[in-house]
């Protein structure tokens, strides 16, 4: 089944990020000098493009590793986002510094990292040999190189804003260019698209032959169409100071270019995945008609996928638990007929009570016979030890809140109705409370079952239904069921060969319908927007005005994409961040399952946050890069 990821064996050697493959390389390694020689050189130089991107070593106390390895940041990106947070051993200073500096390393490294990708592909395009390759492949490999130099500008732009561009192959010492503006940096990235798109050689999408998985014409009208949606948005003036209108006329012209891009996407052959919602992130399932451009992964070191050592928990091959899904996004999943979920229609009294009182609705059921069976000395169950914790939820709550709310057994069935009664892909999502749920224990390949539960009790991994441990246990969290490896593929938390999915079709649909609402053609995003639905078991969109439909799309596209590293960027573009993400103040605490802060370092909101300034480093390195303004430091 896979794959050809063959690039390890290239011993390239990347030291910053406007430095390549050195021509003093070791005889064990492949020098620019003969890296472009032979058919099978050309080959793996191209397969090696990408090389920059995987995280060779995985600091997890911190989002990105400090030892120069570098990489795509998936995690602290997804961390960024509204529909997740990252756990307190984490270090994101984007988000938990009142003032933001343009040292952090979220600026840096996401810096470094592609613009040693695009220096990779520059050199690859400048060296790439027709008369060594044929004339067939060397339209093949010069399209891919184009594609993921537009891939990295595309993020870059997203992040930055504003950042230089190189097409052309340069060493240090003519890394000197300042930033091109806003408008060039797209141009720039739509054109790349164009010349992929009108060059037939390119394969049209990457389904067979000899480049399965690689960049195609399909991948080119996805960037392409992205480009659109992002100058339709107009970086979003209310959050980036020198942003201005581009008026009604022209960002619906720009919607109208995105959509008829996105149906070219579906033209070249992709579209939604078909099968279970739930399967779709498998190793068996990764090559489907969903992936337009997958970050591929194997079992081999240094190209393992280290996912299931970031989400999961203690109970699921010994996870760090570094990403949790936020209380808030959680909240969010509407009731199964489409209904906005309220908490206070399951618990009339949920408004009544502090964050803090609002625990005795998720506590476990029978805490008074469990601590009776401590006092009288007998165990109820072998593997519980449950000593004064029925004391210390009085502590917290009160024990007039305990007696009035509080159902010794039939809490957890209570609780469970919150969640049942909702859109099936959040517990397909989510791990919920009172749900049994498989996980691998990292001593067995079998899965069992665990339930997340409140208080928990003594861990026991490998009692079948025992209570979900996570590295944290201080606070009850929910976690991420999506992504969750337990089907015995892999058994170890650094050794997961699942592809991850940087542009997928799901995410393509959703820009297609909401670029169709954003160029007045409502009606023709409805049905594209229920397709998406229908597959979740969601009913159709209930509202047909045009800023009805728009929230559904965001609805979607936050349920349909979360843990996919996507979000940050839509609430961005979207305008939303501060509402969503820190719930419209300046300043947000990570919550618990039932609303209360504390377990963690909270996030700091201020304007003009967004785009992330150039890195310091690089700055003074290179005298041309502008400092950006308002609330950054140096």
């Amino acid at each position: 089944m896979k794959k050809h990821i063959i690039f390890s064996a290239l011993g390239i050697i990347l030291l910053s990020s406007c430095v390549g493959i050195l021509d003093t390389a070791p005889r064990s390694q492949i020098s620019d000098g003969n890296m472009w020689t032979t058919p099978n050189l050309s080959r793996a130089g191209v397969d090696g493009l990408m090389q920059t991107l995987y995280r060779h070593i995985d600091g997890l106390s911190t989002i990105i590793p400090g030892d120069g390895t570098g990489g795509l940041n998936r995690i602290g990106m997804e961390g960024m986002g509204y529909t997740s947070i990252l756990d307190a051993g984490s270090n994101v200073a984007f988000l938990r510094a009142a003032t933001k500096t343009a040292s952090g390393r979220e600026n840096s490294e996401e810096w470094k990292s592609m613009y040693q990708t695009i220096h990779a592909c520059n050199r690859a395009i400048a060296h790439l040999d027709r008369s060594v390759v044929g004339d067939a492949l060397y339209e093949q490999y010069i399209c891919e190189a184009k594609m993921i130099r537009a891939f990295c500008y595309t993020r870059l732009t997203m992040i930055f804003g504003e950042v230089p561009v190189y097409l052309e192959e340069v060493d240090d010492v003519n890394c000197t260019k300042g930033q091109s503006s806003w408008d060039e940096c797209w141009a720039m990235i739509i054109n790349e698209c164009n010349e992929c798109i009108e060059n037939a050689g390119f394969q049209t999408n990457n389904f067979s032959g000899e480049r399965l998985c690689k960049p195609s014409k399909g991948m080119a009208y996805a960037l392409r169409g992205n480009a659109y949606m992002w100058l339709a948005a107009d970086k979003n003036p209310e959050i980036y100071p020198d942003g201005k209108s581009i008026g009604v006329a022209k960002a619906k012209e720009y919607y109208g270019l995105a959509a008829a891009d996105f149906a070219k996407v579906k033209e070249c052959g992709f579209g939604l995945w078909t099968g279970k919602w739930e399967d779709f992130y498998s190793y068996k399932n990764e090559h489907n008609i969903e992936m337009i451009f997958p970050m591929e992964f194997t079992f081999t070191d240094n190209f393992c996928s280290i996912w299931q050592w970031v989400i999961g928990a203690r109970s699921h091959l010994n996870s760090w638990t570094r990403l949790v899904p936020s209380a808030d996004y959680v909240d969010d999943f509407q009731w199964a007929d489409g209904r906005e979920f309220k908490w206070n229609e399951v618990f009339t009294d949920w408004n009544k009570l502090t964050a803090k009182k609002r625990e005795v609705f998720f506590l476990r059921d029978s805490l008074f016979a469990y601590r009776d069976s401590v006092i009288k000395g007998t165990t109820v169950e072998k593997y519980i030890a449950l000593n004064g914790e029925l004391e210390k939820v009085i502590s917290r709550v009160g024990e007039e809140t305990l007696n009035d709310y509080y159902i010794n057994i039939g809490n957890e069935a209570r609780l469970r109705s919150a969640f049942d009664g909702r859109d099936p892909r959040l517990d397909k999502s989510v791990v919920t409370p009172y749900k049994k749920y498989k996980f691998i224990n990292e001593n067995s390949v079998n899965a069992i079952d665990f339930q997340l539960r409140w208080p928990r009790f003594k861990r026991q991994d490998d009692v079948d239904d025992s209570d979900l441990f996570p590295e944290f246990a201080s606070n009850m969290v929910y976690l991420w069921n999506k992504g969750i490896v337990n089907d015995g593929s892999t058994i170890d938390r650094v050794r997961d060969g699942t592809d991850w999915p940087l542009i997928r079709f799901t995410e393509i649909q959703l820009l297609w319908a909401e670029a169709l609402v954003g160029a007045g053609r409502v009606n023709e995003a409805i049905p594209l927007v229920n397709e998406i639905r229908s597959r979740g078991g969601m009913p159709d969109v209930s509202g047909t005005s045009p800023e009805e439909v728009l929230e559904t799309i965001r609805y979607e596209t936050r349920v349909e994409l979360g843990l996919e590293g996507k979000d940050f960027f839509n609430e961005i573009r979207w305008g939303t961040f501060k509402e969503t993400k820190f719930q419209g103040n300046d300043f947000w605490d990570p919550q618990s399952c039932w609303g209360l802060g504390g377990w963690k370092t909270g996030y700091y909101y201020v304007e003009h946050m967004w785009p992330l300034s150039a890195p310091l480093d690089e700055i003074l390195m290179n005298a041309n890069l502008k400092r950006r303004p308002w609330c950054w430091t140096y």
